[in-house]
């Protein structure tokens, strides 16, 4: 994906209540020359700006006149042009940051497995906290079908993930097979990369991780949030057979799955970006 440049007065200037995911990509250079990017803070939820900075030192004070000399010379118009053109191999072609579409899918495949061994821990916390008693056959029932549904679902779909993708990667099927499962968009960037083998599977790789992932945490968020409305009905405090060990085993529960919630939140914000990096056939060339 390629940066856009754009020239600022100041820091201040860059409001991040107006900037999307889809901006993430933007590089801002203030009048000193200084150049800022965007980070997506995972933990806060929320769009922070970071200073950057320069890989080739030995051309930041040269490039820093540049701009200092652009800002005596030109109008802003003009000068927003230059710094925009200053990306297809100027002195700012070396500081572009390349997105890795493959290093993200294997840190989400390592987030799988964090996920999948949390929410083991969490069903483990909420049937040993007793919070909801076994002769309680009606509530009893209900939360273990919403646990059989996260097992089969989520732990059980994790597992089976994470093999295909070491299939995908390792000792891919045919190509008709892959072909085949593709929707329109999908099989138009393929026949576009036919002449290529190696760009239809980097592709399909690509096109068919995305897929999963973004279907396998739409479940898993579906059922830890319905799991977690039906934990808030209950007060830990009220139950006064429990002890204070299994009230917090219960509390410890909630903690995590309001903990996964939010980590899935930032990884569909991800998935988005991997989504546009995929079906971009730039990124094929």
């Amino acid at each position: 994906m390629k940066n856009v440049i754009i020239r600022i007065n100041d820091i201040a200037d860059i409001d991040t209540s107006k900037i999307s995911v889809y901006d993430l990509n933007n590089r801002y250079i203030d009048s000193h020359g200084t150049m800022y990017g965007l980070k997506y803070n995972k933990s806060l939820r929320k769009i922070e700006v970071i200073k950057i900075v320069r890989t080739h030192e030995k051309n930041a004070a040269s490039f820093q006149q540049k701009i200092i000399q652009k800002k005596r010379d030109q109008d802003e118009t003009t000068a927003a042009d230059g710094f925009a053109s200053s990306g297809d191999g100027g002195p700012m072609a070396g500081e572009r940051e390349t997105y890795n579409a493959e290093a993200f899918i294997e840190k989400t495949i390592e987030l799988m497995h964090t996920h999948r061994e949390r929410l083991k821990g969490i069903m483990m916390n909420i049937r040993n906290s007793n919070i909801i008693p076994k002769d309680n056959k009606t509530e009893s029932n209900q939360l273990e079908d919403i646990f059989r549904n996260i097992d089969i679902d989520g732990i059980q779909a994790f597992e089976n993930l994470s093999n295909y993708q070491k299939e995908l990667a390792s000792y891919p099927r045919s190509l008709t097979y892959y072909q085949a499962k593709m929707d329109e968009r999908g099989r138009t960037i393929i026949d576009t990369l036919a002449g290529s083998n190696r760009k239809v599977m980097r592709f399909i790789y690509l096109a068919e991780m995305l897929d999963n992932i973004r279907h396998l945490y739409k479940n898993i968020d579906q059922m830890t949030k319905q799991l977690r409305s039906f934990l808030e009905e209950k007060n830990p405090d009220e139950a006064k057979w429990a002890s204070a060990h299994e009230k917090q085993s219960f509390k410890d529960g909630l903690v995590s799955i309001n903990t996964t919630i939010t980590e899935i939140e930032a990884l569909q914000d991800d998935l988005v970006l991997l989504e546009e990096y995929t079906y971009n056939l730039d990124h094929y060339a």
